[in-house]
């Protein structure tokens, strides 16, 4: 068929609709592919404009500039000073968060960048300086728990329990649990008060409830720094598995011996440590290891301690009233784990 016949077609023809639908499918492809191949150069264009426009920001103050111009991001500025303070440079974050809220518009902004600047603070250690910050963050937003729990660690390590305690009250206000942080500054309260004599601290941590874990781990180590005795009768509200580790590292002299034996836990604790041979085996698998190598008169395994944080489930090797990272107060699990002594031989294990 010629192609004078082809467009003479009459438009009922078949073969008319069959044409005109493959025509349309190549424009169509045709356009495609070619707008595929321009936009591909035009994010290609765009990216090296990109690259070249911060190739000639060779210094930190070039791009503080940069932050203060707005020609940057304020996410892009912020992921930057975060990536600073994390591999320890924390200078250059300060000097970021400063240049972010020259152009900080609105509370709610200020508020969030004011909360980073006061944690970067406390991180390189400028306390008070860290603590002003918070502050003013906190007169633009009063309810931000993130700022006051911060506040509550500086007030903490300034030892100023009493306005930590304050600091709690506020959260509380906010509906935020704090008995337990509450607790916790109380203890301290009375540990570090100079004015009170020991047998004072004793009887007023007593009042607190030696049912509770802090109190108890604290009052133990209140006793056993003091070199002070441990009295039977204090002792037997103890849970002893929350302080194993403490007591791993206690000579078993500082206990009557008949205390001791009455107590199962704390026989089969100084018999795993060899200080006695009075328990047969234990509930504890760690334990009760250690309990059957000491009776074959082996001592060529010992006992370490791990910390783990129930809320952010990071693992520390000392132990922590405090999570140094997630900041949350008597989240510790006690981990034990068996080890060999390097400078033994000839062990069962």
């Amino acid at each position: 068929m010629k192609i004078l016949d082809l467009l003479s077609l009459d438009y009922r023809d078949p073969i008319y609709g069959v044409i005109i639908l493959f025509a349309l499918i190549f424009i169509i492809s045709s356009v495609s592919y070619w707008w595929g191949i321009f936009k591909h150069r035009e994010d290609e264009t765009n990216i090296k404009k990109f690259v070249k426009k911060f190739d000639q920001y060779d210094s930190f103050d070039d791009y503080k500039q940069l932050i203060q111009k707005k020609d940057l991001p304020l996410e892009s500025a912020i992921l930057m000073a975060l990536t600073y303070e994390k591999s320890g440079e924390y200078e250059k974050a300060i000097e970021i968060y400063l240049s972010v809220l020259k152009n900080m518009v609105g509370p709610k902004k200020r508020k969030d960048i004011l909360t980073l600047l006061g944690k970067t603070y406390y991180k390189a250690g400028f306390l008070q300086k860290s603590r002003e910050i918070l502050l003013t963050s906190l007169r633009l937003f009063p309810k931000n728990e993130e700022a006051l729990t911060y506040l509550s660690v500086i007030y903490e390590t300034l030892r100023e329990y009493d306005k930590a305690l304050e600091v709690l009250d506020t959260l509380e206000e906010f509906g935020c649990e704090v008995e337990q942080k509450k607790l916790y500054f109380r203890t301290l309260n009375i540990i570090h008060d100079k004015t009170m004599k020991i047998d004072k601290k004793i009887e007023e941590l007593k009042k607190l409830g030696l049912e509770n874990k802090i109190v108890q781990r604290k009052l133990f180590e209140f006793l056993k720094s003091n070199n002070l005795s441990f009295d039977n009768e204090l002792l037997e509200a103890f849970d002893f598995k929350n302080i194993m580790d403490l007591l791993w590292v206690t000579k078993v002299e500082r206990f009557e011996e008949g205390f001791v034996k009455q107590n199962k836990l704390l026989s089969e604790i100084f018999t795993a440590k060899g200080d006695l041979l009075e328990a047969e085996d234990s509930d504890i698998f760690e334990l009760n290891v250690l309990i059957k190598l000491h009776h074959k008169e082996d001592d060529s395994a010992d006992l370490s301690f791990s910390y783990i944080c129930k809320n952010c489930k990071n693992i520390f090797p000392l132990y922590f009233y405090r999570c140094p990272k997630c900041q949350q107060i008597d989240t510790t699990e006690i981990e034990t784990n068996l080890i060999k002594r390097g400078y033994e031989t000839g062990s069962f294990i």
